[in-house]
C-alpha cells in the first residue's frame, strides 16, 4: 500500500485504533470518516525525515545498490525499504500531498551546487542509524550525520516556516545492545539515559538549525518483535530486557521533549507509536490483523536470508523479524495525522526502575556466559 487508505473499512479500523489508545471523541471519528486528513491544523510545504530503517524511505536501498551494486533489502519482496511497501514517514508525507526528496540522491548535487534544495523536504533517513553518529553497518551513517548535513543545508537554505520536520530513532541502539556479549548490566540499565539524550541532542540541532515544527515518534515495545522472541531460544531474558528498555526510553523521551519545548519555543509534537501498536498486539481484530508474533516473511533469518512471503501481508503486523508491514506503517501515518490535527499531549509508560532494568541485565549477562563458557 502506498498511500493512506481512505475507504470506509479503513477508517473504521482507525476508528478502533484512536478508541484503543483513549485518544478520540465520538465526534472526532465521525470527522476522521467523513474527510480524512482536514483536520491537520498547518498547512505545511515540505517535510524533513530524520532516523533509522522504520522511516527510511529508499537511501539505505540506493547507498547500498552505489556501494556494492546490490540494492538492499532486496526488491521485490521488499519494496527498497524496509517493508513491503511505504514505510509511515513517506505515507504521511503522501497525505500531506508532499514528496520528499531522498537525500542518497540529492545530496550529491547540492553539496555540488549544481542543484538547489528540493521544495517539498528531503528524507535523510537511513537503515541501520543509531542515535548517534554510528550505524549498525560499517560506511553509513548515524542520526547525528543526519542532522549535520541538514545543518549544513539550512546555512544555504534556511528551512521553510511551514516546515514538518520528522524524527524516529533508537531502536537500533537497543537490539544491538541486548545481544553484545560486552554490555555491562550497569551500562545496559543506564542505556536509556544516553539514547534520549542524544535524541534530544539532535533535536536541539534541528532547532539551532531553524526547524520550528517537530514530529518526534517513541519506540514501540521492542520485547514483542519476533526477533525478540527468537532470541529468547537462547536467552529467556532477551524479549523482557527489550521491553524494560523501550518502556524506560518512551518515559524519559516524553519528559525531556517536554522540557525542551518550554525552553526552546519550537513546537515539539510527541507521536505514541508504543501505544499504538500495544493496542494492536492486544487487540488484533479491532486492527484487521490476524498475526501480531510472527513475521510475513517465512523462515527469516536476515535481510538477505528469508523465505517466501506470506499471501495476507496486510493481516500481518510485522512484515520481517523488526520492521512493520505496510499496513501497520499505514496505521501509524494516520495517527500521525490525527496527531498532527490535535496537537494533544500523548500517553507515556509507567516508569521502568533503574534496579528492574539491571536485574535483566544481571539475568542477560550470567547466560550469555553459560552460552560461551
Amino acid at each position: 500500500m502506498n498511500r493512506l487508505e481512505s475507504d470506509s473499512s479503513s477508517w473504521t479500523k482507525y476508528s478502533n485504533v484512536l478508541k484503543t489508545i483513549g485518544r478520540c471523541s465520538v465526534g472526532a471519528v465521525l470527522l476522521a470518516g467523513l474527510a480524512p486528513f482536514a483536520a491537520i491544523a498547518k498547512d505545511y510545504s515540505s517535510i524533513n525525515i530524520f532516523g533509522d530503517s522504520l522511516v527510511d524511505g529508499g537511501n539505505f536501498f540506493n547507498i547500498s545498490s552505489e556501494l556494492i551494486g546490490i540494492g538492499l533489502p532486496p526488491t521485490p519482496p521488499y519494496a527498497q525499504q524496509f517493508s513491503n511497501g511505504d514505510v509511515w514517514s513517506e505515507q504521511l508525507a503522501q497525505s500531506l500531498d508532499l514528496a520528499p526528496a531522498q537525500s542518497s540522491v540529492v545530496l550529491p548535487s547540492i553539496l555540488s551546487g549544481t542543484a538547489p534544495v528540493p521544495s517539498e523536504g528531503i528524507n535523510f533517513a537511513i537503515g541501520g542509524s543509531l542515535s548517534d553518529d554510528t550505524n549498525g553497518i560499517p560506511g553509513f551513517a548515524g542520526l547525528r550525520s543526519q542532522i549535520a548535513t541538514f545543518s549544513t543545508l539550512s546555512t544555504v537554505a534556511p528551512p521553510a516556516p511551514a516546515t514538518l520536520n520528522v524524527i524516529q530513532a533508537g531502536g537500533n541502539d537497543y537490539n544491538n545492545a541486548i545481544i553484545n556479549p560486552d554490555q555491562s548490566p550497569a551500562t545496559l540499565a543506564t542505556l536509556p539515559e544516553q539514547v534520549t539524550n542524544n535524541l534530544v541532542e539532535a533535536i536541539a540541532g534541528l532547532i539551532d538549525a531553524g526547524a520550528a515544527d517537530i514530529l518526534v515518534a517513541n519506540l514501540p515495545d521492542l520485547g514483542n518483535q519476533p526477533y525478540a522472541q527468537a532470541l529468547n531460544s537462547f536467552n529467556p531474558l532477551s524479549s523482557a530486557g527489550l521491553s524494560a528498555l523501550s518502556t524506560q526510553h518512551n518515559l524519559l523521551l516524553a519528559n525531556k521533549l517536554t522540557a525542551l519545548e518550554a525552553t526552546s519555543g519550537a513546537n515539539i509534537i510527541q507521536l505514541d507509536v508504543g501505544s499504538l501498536i500495544d493496542g494492536a498486539i492486544g487487540s488484533p481484530d479491532e486492527f484487521g490483523f490476524t498475526n501480531v508474533t510472527d513475521s510475513c516473511l517465512s523462515d527469516f533469518v536476515s535481510i538477505t536470508e528469508f523465505g517466501a512471503p506470506c499471501s495476507n501481508p496486510d493481516e500481518f503486523l510485522f512484515w520481517d523479524d523488526v520492521h512493520p508491514t505496510a499496513q501497520t506503517h499505514s496505521l501509524i501515518a494516520q495517527l500521525a495525522v490525527d496527531t498532527l490535527g490535535k496537537g494533544e499531549p500523548q500517553s507515556v509508560p509507567e516508569p521502568v526502575s533503574t534496579a528492574a532494568i539491571l536485574l535483566v541485565g544481571n539475568g542477560l549477562l550470567l547466560r550469555q556466559k553459560q552460552r560461551i563458557g
